[in-house]
């Protein structure tokens, strides 16, 4: 018998949330990368933007709160704000 993962996938999920179960509030920026299902490159480049909401742990950790992964799940990421240069 195996022991639980501490992390669920997204099938395990079935078709709610790939959060459902996981207690933490803030997950780090390059697992919720994953979970998106972008690369962490993206990921970092949606949070400079400000298209992906990020806080700040220490000095250098970014981590998404959890209510936003949920967010993006059911609505999909935000705009991008007009007139904003990609770079």
């Amino acid at each position: 018998m195996t022991a639980p993962s501490s992390h669920p996938s997204p099938t395990a999920a079935g078709s709610g949330s790939v959060l459902d179960g996981d207690p933490r509030i803030l997950i780090p920026l390059p697992e919720a990368a994953e979970r998106l299902g972008i690369s962490r490159w993206q990921a970092y480049k949606l949070a400079r933007s400000g298209r992906l909401p990020t806080t700040r742990l220490g000095a250098r950790d970014l981590h998404v709160p959890a209510a936003v992964l949920r967010r993006i799940e059911q609505e999909g990421l935000p705009p991008e704000p007009e007139g904003s240069v990609v770079a």
